[in-house]
């Protein structure tokens, strides 16, 4: 365990010797401020502050991470990185689910919890960022606002779902159904976007019967009944653009269950490569996000934007992987 001395400390954050003694010994008598410069310090050594007894006082140190569903496993792996990086900086970290389509429960939330800083998940407006961020800091992962005075950390959803897409038509098909999720959401109009626009340059025409729009849980349920019912049309589709893993097992368990064989009569791709996705019979074809990148990079952002709240800070733009598997033919 690497070591430190109380005059380390008093050199790095301007306190007595005295103090950062009754920091250590009797915590309780020494003002929140105080306590966390302390803590601050020495973390940034590069040690852990709970290994001596410190723990950072709520009040001023929490980050909320707020997310429109649970059920969608997308998320798991993006709040633990983030939660990663907010606790090794000395914050605690709220997990929040929420839609947040009515924003004042929320605001109440930050009030009463009396939060540093916010990570949003969701879909939002201008006007509802606005809202949030005129009280604390705040910035988004995933979905992106850019028109907001607020930092992001994303995906070029569009370019992603075009090269899927091309990918499709390249194995020779010609009539591929796309399962979105709300249109209410940043990636699922650009990843229709790229959908659309990789139909224009193959040829292909966009029709509208072969677009199923799924709510933000992703629900098994919901979308097999869609594939379900476009397997019912005359020129039904010979292949499936899913904008997440788990609509691409509930399509490949529909295509199944109708006698197709996937991939030889019908190929399947999915987005995110959750684990899922390496698990499903046939293994499927997905777009894979940098997910753990996205929790930490935005942990970074809110962290810096809370500890420096005039720096300029610039939104990012993740780059993407194909990972061919069987749901696709060869």
């Amino acid at each position: 365990m690497k070591k430190f001395t109380y005059q380390d400390i008093a050199k790095a954050t301007g306190i007595s010797l005295a103090t950062i003694s009754r920091v250590f010994n009797t915590p309780d008598i020494v003002s929140s401020e105080t306590r966390n410069k302390v803590i601050d310090a020495v973390a940034s050594m590069g040690i852990d502050p709970k290994a001596y007894g410190l723990s950072p006082d709520p009040s001023g140190r929490l980050i909320i991470f707020n997310v429109p569903t649970l059920r969608n496993q997308f998320y798991s792996p993006i709040i633990e990185s983030a939660k990663k990086v907010i606790e090794g900086r000395s914050y605690m970290m709220l997990i929040n689910e929420d839609s947040l389509a009515d924003d004042t429960s929320f605001l109440q939330l930050l009030s009463s919890t009396k939060a540093a800083g916010v990570i949003i998940a969701n879909a939002m407006t201008k006007e509802g960022l606005d809202a949030i961020r005129h009280r604390v800091p705040v910035v988004t992962c995933c979905e992106a606002v850019p028109e907001a005075d607020v930092p992001f950390v994303t995906i070029d959803d569009e370019n992603a779902a075009y090269n899927a897409v091309r990918y499709i038509e390249s194995l020779g098909h010609k009539r591929i159904a796309m399962i979105n999720g709300p249109s209410s959401f940043k990636y699922a109009r650009n990843r229709l976007k790229g959908y659309r626009r990789a139909l224009q340059e193959g040829g292909l025409e966009y029709r509208n019967e072969y677009i199923a729009e799924i709510g933000s849980d992703m629900d098994f349920e919901v979308a097999g009944a869609a594939v379900m019912h476009m397997l019912n049309y005359d020129d039904r589709p010979d292949a499936f653009f899913c904008i997440s893993d788990m609509l691409a097992s509930a399509a490949i368990h529909a295509a199944i269950s109708r006698g197709f064989r996937v991939p030889e009569d019908i190929s399947v791709v999915g987005f995110d490569n959750i684990s899922l996705s390496e698990m499903m019979n046939p293994a499927i074809t997905t777009v894979k996000q940098p997910v753990a990148q996205l929790g930490a990079l935005a942990a970074e952002m809110i962290v810096k934007r809370i500890e420096n709240k005039d720096e300029s800070l610039k939104s990012i733009y993740l780059g993407t992987e194909l990972i061919v598997r069987d749901s696709t033919r060869k």
